[in-house]
């Protein structure tokens, strides 16, 4: 009679606690990215939530600014004045950069985007920058004058 050896299977206690920590660890993954996105749908409107370019209005050049308001009755102002606007929640403003060089500082960087939920109270005032040289010198140079290292590195 040939006797061999049964391999024993391993306890069924240590493979079900080795399967309960593999979906204690999984859970706990979904609960940080829940909790992330729950935290990141609470935040209020910030300054890298608008954004500008220039686009063309018809023969002349504009700046778009585009925002999001929780509220679609929410006023927007930018400079404080008040902006008429496209969409509902996720919002468009065109202005001309004639309009916007008389509302704005020479050399400006930035203009104040804000949102009034009611009457003439800011619920949020944000700084967005603008595309780089908008309201720079629009002088002609004469020449420009660019060196360069004669060795590389």
């Amino acid at each position: 009679m040939d006797f061999t050896r049964a391999e024993t299977a391993p306890p069924r206690f240590a493979t079900s606690t080795a399967a309960l920590k593999r979906i204690a660890f999984r859970s706990r993954g979904l609960a940080i990215v829940g909790l992330a996105l729950a935290g990141m749908s609470a935040v209020p409107a910030r300054a890298d939530e608008y954004s500008t370019r220039l686009v063309r209005c018809g023969a002349q050049s504009c700046l778009q600014v585009s925002g999001y308001r929780a509220d679609p009755a929410s006023a927007v102002r930018i400079n404080g004045r008040l902006v008429p606007v496209e969409g509902e929640n996720g919002w468009t403003a065109r202005l001309p950069l004639e309009t916007l060089r008389e509302w704005t500082p020479p050399q400006a960087r930035t203009i104040k985007v804000s949102l009034h939920d009611t009457g003439e109270q800011a619920s949020s005032v944000e700084h967005v920058d603008l595309p780089i040289g908008v309201l720079g010198d629009s002088s002609r140079l004469g020449s420009l004058e660019v060196r360069a290292p004669l060795t590389m590195p």
